[in-house]
């Protein structure tokens, strides 16, 4: 039975083969991965995952460090360190007049390598981005998990914040719960927790900010499970809503983010959606304070396409999965996003994040 990877592995063929293409020569770690469901980290070291068109076959061509890494998903060719990777890359793609490559990650000296065996470069990343923006199944129930791993996060720690704990101390307590989920990947993690003034800055790093009663607190975060993201943000408030017009940008906010939802369905533009929040939020009086695009892709990436912003109109297609994380922000005062997954189904949407969104669902005792 033919698995997820191949699948992919025949439709990059198949691809190719319009484009009158005979080999693509693959090296973003995370491509690799979509390909092969092998995570590979070459550091310095040239790798790359070479697909064969015509023959319909792969190999992985890796620094000798690196043998097995694999695991048996493709043949490995390998080099030494002394030896550099110049002869199994002809021997890889030697004698083609023209190969498809991710001119997006590699770099000019490797091009150089394939333009002195006379090959004409052609990229293949758009291609990659595209087949990556529509999720299978398998992936949408893996990024479905890692909602929950999430949802579950915000509920424990809820239960925990108090008064005179710092930003850094409720990081670690999200990372220590986290990691504990069997399928989390903790090479990579993204953990914002932001109190008081500090939630106007969008992306500021959990400081030793100690909490206060009244306090806003911001947590956007994500779960990084078995290689596929989700990503929250809710805000809390400290015992009871310490400023008036944090309560006021909190319901305007989640307008935004429930008329964008709401947006959500095949045959759609990504800039309808954005606009959707946008105009929300510009209609409250608060448009300058919304600082960034109201979402982006979720995948192997953290962010990738779709982005959902007043420039993208990408046509929303089944199987997308993306943010929606309209915001706003004031200096002095704090700032409220509200951040959701949703998931493009064959006739609208489906959210994949279940934590409430009501203020006082997030206001906390303690």
């Amino acid at each position: 039975m033919i698995n997820a990877f191949e699948q992919r592995r025949n439709r990059m063929y198949d691809l190719l083969n319009e484009s009158g293409l005979n080999k693509a020569v693959i090296g973003n770690p995370k491509s690799v991965l979509y390909f092969t469901g092998i995570k590979i980290t070459p550091y310095e070291r040239f790798a790359a995952l070479v697909l064969d068109a015509k023959n319909r076959t792969s190999l992985m061509i890796l620094p000798s460090v690196d043998t097995n890494c694999m695991k048996g998903t493709v043949p490995e060719i390998t080099y030494l360190d002394s030896e550099g990777p110049d002869k199994v890359i002809a021997d890889a793609v030697g004698g083609e007049e023209a190969i498809a490559i991710e001119k997006g990650y590699f770099n000019i000296a490797i091009g150089e390598k394939f333009s002195k065996l006379g090959c004409k470069l052609f990229d293949v990343g758009e291609n990659i981005a595209k087949m990556r923006m529509c999720k299978d199944e398998t992936e949408i129930e893996t990024i479905q998990r890692a909602a929950e791993i999430v949802d579950s996060t915000l509920e424990y720690v809820s239960k925990l914040v108090k008064p005179g704990m710092t930003e850094k101390e409720l990081f670690m307590l999200m990372y220590e719960y986290i990691t504990k989920f069997p399928g989390v990947v903790t090479d990579e993690f993204i953990i914002l927790v932001l109190g008081g003034e500090n939630t106007a800055n969008i992306h500021a790093m959990p400081s030793d900010y100690a909490f206060k009663e009244g306090d806003i607190i911001l947590l956007d975060f994500c779960a990084y499970y078995k290689h596929y993201w989700s990503d929250i943000t809710r805000c809390l408030f400290l015992g009871n809503v310490g400023n008036k017009k944090l309560a006021e940008i909190y319901e305007i906010v989640l307008g935004a983010n429930l008329a964008a939802i709401e947006k959500v369905k095949p045959g759609v533009k990504a800039s309808e959606v954005d606009k959707a929040a946008r105009d929300y939020i510009t209609n409250a009086g608060y448009g300058e304070q919304f600082l960034h695009r109201t979402g982006h892709g979720l995948g192997i990436d953290i962010h990738e396409e779709p982005y959902i912003s007043a420039s993208n109109d990408i046509t929303l297609t089944e199987g997308m999965v993306f943010t929606i994380e309209p915001g706003i922000y004031l200096p002095g005062i704090g700032g409220v996003r509200i951040e959701d997954n949703v998931l493009v189904t064959k006739d609208g949407h489906r959210i994949l994040t279940k934590t409430s969104k009501k203020l006082e669902d997030h206001i906390i005792k303690y």
